[in-house]
């Protein structure tokens, strides 16, 4: 394979000659492959995992993520997206999607972007949009007071979508739409919002990602059936808001109407399956979205609800929980998972004309997985091999928009990274109190 500039530029067999180049590398004994896709992350996330362990979604997101988003500052976002390229890089994976769910303005999103253009990895940004609805949509939460109008709220996106989107070749700049359950009935979100920020991705061709159907089935998820009559996917079609901009996340407890209308729509959607069992959420019908033809992507969520970035952990846990589901054990294969976390997320990302495939013309976002390790040597078949055998940490090689990052396992960025875990274990541990939920790290064993 060769590369020029940003992209793949020739792909030959093992016999062709090798082309003149300016640097070659022996990839011998290793799997060559598309950069893994995570199709659901929270980069500030990276300081808390752990922080979540036995808590229903609906606990976590009262007890841990509204107090820890309250506690964020700055810094603390900055410092956050270092160790989350970093550990996105040093697990394989070229490209995220960093769904943003704190508040942000012009410094934070400053802070959350250079991190990530410093380390070089690939990140569709999402950009969150805040409204309270006014009247409320639930009496059980108070509402939230936001600083901005909503119509200042669209102009700040807007602006930082133009500011960001292409910045280094590796920033995609996208929306993060709240519409699922928890959110409205926290009141965070308003019909007004939603219909405005999908006119706002329609005219810059954005994508939207949005946590849906993710939630306790006879908690939030049977609250919003009984106030609304339908599910999150219902709710957008009554508000004339379902476009193919969406990207769902989750999608537990879509109906078949649901899943017919996201079809029709061609809207994308994102599994996390980790991160569900951790909450015990549920598990995502992907047999009947594959049947309905729908693009599914793989994702992790943030390691404070996952505790892991590792997108080959997510391969293997997403097969197996899918056979056992299924009582089938040739339904996720190998083959299946990985274009998942490759193509399949790319087209969930709308990014799948630049990257997904080894295609001539396509960037060169390129890994290699070393199978001369002992826990996958005699790795017989390569592709079960990385699927069932390997970990993102076996990653020897990491090209991103044609520029080597890791070779041989070695960090080729010139960032101090023993200092950058230092740092995140200090502001992590700050933010913690300011939260109010040490109790939450500081049991040794629990009974």
């Amino acid at each position: 394979m060769l590369t020029r500039d940003d992209t793949i530029a020739a792909i030959g067999s093992a016999d062709d000659p090798l082309p003149e180049a300016d640097q070659v590398l022996d990839m011998h004994g290793m799997l060559v492959m598309p950069g893994l896709i995570n199709g659901h992350n929270h980069f500030w996330g990276s300081l808390f995992k752990n922080t979540g362990d036995g808590l229903l979604l609906e606990e976590w997101i009262d007890e841990v993520t509204f107090p820890l988003k309250g506690a964020l500052r700055t810094e603390d976002l900055r410092i956050a997206a270092y160790l989350g390229a970093l550990e996105q890089l040093r697990t394989g994976t070229t490209t995220s999607l960093n769904h943003l769910n704190n508040e942000n303005d012009e410094e934070t999103i400053r802070a959350t972007i250079e991190p990530v253009l410093e380390v070089g990895v690939r990140q569709l940004v999402a950009k969150e949009l805040r409204d309270a609805p006014d009247p409320v949509f639930s009496t059980q939460h108070p509402p939230h007071h936001y600083p901005r109008s909503r119509a200042e709220e669209i102009a700040l996106a807007e602006s930082l979508v133009t500011q960001w989107d292409g910045a280094g070749g590796i920033i995609h700049m996208g929306l993060a739409i709240e519409t699922g359950a928890m959110w409205l009935l926290h009141n965070s979100t308003s019909n007004e919002i939603i219909l405005d920020g999908v006119e706002l991705a329609q005219r810059h061709n954005l994508r939207i990602t949005n946590h849906c159907s993710a939630g306790s089935s006879w908690l939030s998820i049977k609250e919003l059936r009984d106030m609304t009559g339908g599910g999150d996917i219902d709710y957008l079609v009554r508000l004339g808001a379902l476009t193919s901009n969406w990207v769902m996340i989750h999608c537990l407890w879509l109906t078949d109407r649901e899943i017919d209308h996201m079809a029709r729509e061609n809207v994308s959607v994102v599994t996390n399956p980790v991160s569900n069992a951790y909450s015990a959420d549920g598990i995502t019908p992907l047999a009947k979205m594959f049947q309905a033809g729908l693009t599914v992507g793989l994702g992790t969520d943030g390691t404070y609800v996952n505790c892991s970035p590792d997108m080959v952990e997510q391969m293997k846990f997403a097969a197996l929980i899918q056979n056992v589901t299924h009582l089938d054990p040739a339904f996720m294969t190998a083959e299946r998972v990985i274009e998942m976390a490759t193509i399949g997320s790319a087209q969930a990302l709308g990014l799948d004309h630049l990257i997904g495939s080894l295609e001539v013309g396509k960037r060169a976002d390129i890994v290699a997985f070393d199978l001369d390790r002992t826990h996958i040597t005699v790795p017989n078949r390569a592709v079960s091999a990385l699927v069932f055998s390997a970990h993102g940490t076996d990653v020897d090689t990491v090209m991103v928009n044609g520029k080597l990052l890791l070779r041989e396992g070695e960090l080729l960025v010139p960032l101090d990274e023993r200092a950058i875990r230092a740092e995140a274990r200090a502001r992590a541990s700050e933010a913690i109190d300011r939260a109010g939920i040490r109790r939450r790290v500081s049991e040794h064993w629990r009974r």
